[in-house]
């Protein structure tokens, strides 16, 4: 669930009732002519990785995965953005090339700034660099997070063990079943957010599930013994 102190950041920044996104938007002058809103469906890449950075791009609705990729085409998911995100910033803060590659996994509501109108309201506006300033601080921290899970763990279960175990504190509905949890990622997306292979996690599903620590129904997962999972996470 979300902690209090991120519900009264957003409390903050909220003008009139406005998504984060569009809290955000509003410190840029004119912004509804310098900003492309496009409605893009699951599997869009918003840029790739390598590509020059001509801008920031803020998810206002939907989700959407960041990821790193080797020329061996071995890729790992580093996070999954959330709405009102700003995707590219450290690449256009730079004047460098993205370093990331970010595809939606749902239908998602995205938001162009270009370069130069990025660089201008933040010279322009202390509520967009404190902004821009959270965004990065925020996002150091969910990796240092990631580095810990990855680094850490001594296996491929204790990873995935984590991984559902931050679902369940991050979206998890209780229900008879157990805690709901609904990532909405296939077992491929799974398996390169703990640099293991799709087999791997198919396999470890199963073993939950014989284990009677997790079932599953529709696209939803239920964790029914939450403190077996925390057991075997590394802390």
């Amino acid at each position: 669930m979300p902690s209090e102190t991120n519900l009264q950041d957003q409390k903050e920044l909220l003008i009139d009732g406005q998504s984060p996104a569009d809290s955000f938007l509003h410190d840029f002058l004119g912004f509804e002519g310098t900003k492309a809103k496009c409605v893009r469906p699951r599997g869009f890449v918003v840029f790739s990785e390598g590509q020059p950075a001509k801008g920031v791009y803020v998810l206002a609705t939907g989700r959407a995965k960041v990821s790193i990729s080797s020329s061996e085409a071995k890729t790992v998911i580093l996070r999954i953005a959330q709405p009102g995100d700003l995707l590219g910033v450290n690449a256009v803060l730079q004047g460098r090339r993205y370093e990331t590659t970010v595809e939606t996994l749902e239908r998602c509501k995205v938001d162009f700034i270009s370069r130069s109108d990025f660089l201008k309201t933040l010279d322009n506006s202390k509520r967009a660099r404190l902004w821009v300033t959270r965004a990065l601080s925020s996002e150091a921290s969910e990796l240092v997070e990631r580095a810990r899970s990855l680094l850490l763990s001594q296996s491929a279960a204790e990873k995935l063990a984590g991984l559902l175990v931050k679902w369940c504190d991050e979206q998890g509905e209780v229900a008879p079943e157990g805690i709901r949890v609904n990532p909405g990622l296939t077992h491929e997306e799974i398996a390169q957010m703990i640099c293991a292979s799709r087999e791997t996690v198919t396999r470890l599903f199963a073993e939950f599930r014989r284990k009677d620590i997790v079932s599953f129904a529709g696209n939803g997962i239920f964790v029914r013994h939450l403190n077996a999972l925390e057991s075997m996470v590394c802390r």
